[in-house]
């Protein structure tokens, strides 16, 4: 809206779950489920997506202060926090595309970076993994950085590529090592906590949000790259395979990881924030062209840039929100009968 997108109809459609209700947002309920507690987005930008959502339906009630990552540029948005002293309540943002070490690709090789990524399965990715000892709830978000082209590896050695960028090598596609990177996050998450004392703060809660369907339809700065208006009506569009799969691998892996701290009695509840199929009807609320600002000031251009992955907010993306909050909730009422 700020960079001049004339409609609005995206503002006030609302996903109505079958069986259930879903309620507004609260944020002053929010702030007291996670009174001086943390929380944390650990992905990529969609993961910053959601966590700027989250910051601004609590600051609509609530004020909060800025404490780490104040400048403007792309790196200060990577890692910031901020403080509710209101609630003495942490939301933080972590940069991990990857959730595993990795080297990203560089938007520039001219300068001799590199033009895939390169991820260490074996290796977890400190930035984030380092705080987890001070965050009660962590929220993970990964997926499109996985479609570069990317080498692969394990204890030193190459287990596979996509879109292979060295020569002799047999692609091996994506979708095994997104498995693989979320299995190795939930994984360390809860030893990482079993290695705490069982207290009644050390109870973490670790939920996967689920794959967001990007909705380009042909060239990313075609003019109408992702014009819709409206949402896809239920049974329009299926979900595509790719999307598809990426939604399984999380949420297969997200009940086995359960699974595992319920047999290992460790206190970290582990949730799916299943949003893949009600992120797809969603064609309609993406930025588009108005990723930046005002792009047909000096008239109709045939090409223009096109964000057709992250979400306007307000947005559908606020509607996850509205799911993670019933999901902390959960949380706390079931640690609250545990105690």
């Amino acid at each position: 809206m700020a960079h001049g997108r004339p409609d609005t109809g995206y503002l006030y459609w609302r996903w109505r779950p079958r069986a259930c209700a879903l309620p507004p947002f609260a944020p002053a309920e929010f702030l007291e489920l996670v009174r001086g507690r943390h929380v944390a987005f650990v992905g990529d930008s969609l993961a910053r997506n959601q966590c700027e959502s989250l910051v601004c339906l609590l600051t609509s009630e609530f004020p909060a202060e800025l404490v780490r990552g104040s400048g403007d540029g792309d790196e200060e948005r990577k890692f910031r926090r901020w403080l509710f002293r209101s609630h003495n309540a942490t939301v933080s943002v972590f940069w991990s595309p990857f959730l595993v070490n990795g080297t990203e690709k560089s938007s520039s090789t001219a300068g001799g970076g590199l033009d895939h990524n390169r991820l260490y399965f074996d290796q977890t990715d400190e930035r984030w993994a380092a705080e987890l000892h001070g965050i009660d709830v962590v929220v993970l978000s990964i997926g499109h950085w996985f479609l570069h082209p990317a080498m692969y590896y394990e204890r030193g050695e190459v287990i596979g590529c996509h879109h292979c960028p060295e020569p002799n090598r047999t692609e091996t596609g994506f979708f095994g090592v997104f498995r693989l990177a979320v299995k190795n996050a939930l994984r360390d998450i809860i030893t990482r906590a079993a290695r705490s004392s069982p207290t009644a703060r050390s109870e973490k809660l670790a939920v996967v949000t689920t794959f967001s369907p990007a909705h380009f339809e042909g060239d990313w700065d075609s003019r109408d790259a992702c014009p819709r208006a409206e949402p896809y009506a239920p049974g329009e569009k299926e979900v595509s395979y790719m999307d598809r799969e990426m939604w399984r691998a999380e949420a297969e892996e997200v009940a086995a990881a359960a699974a595992d701290a319920r047999v290992r009695g460790s206190h970290v509840a582990v949730e799916a924030l299943q949003v893949t199929e009600l992120a797809a009807l969603r064609a309609d609320a993406h930025p588009g062209p108005y990723m930046i600002a005002f792009p047909f000031a000096g008239g109709e251009k045939a090409r223009v840039p096109n964000d057709c992955v992250h979400w306007c907010l307000p947005g559908p993306i606020d509607t996850w929100n509205e799911i993670l909050l019933q999901l902390v909730k959960r949380w706390r009422d079931a640690a609250s009968t545990t105690r």
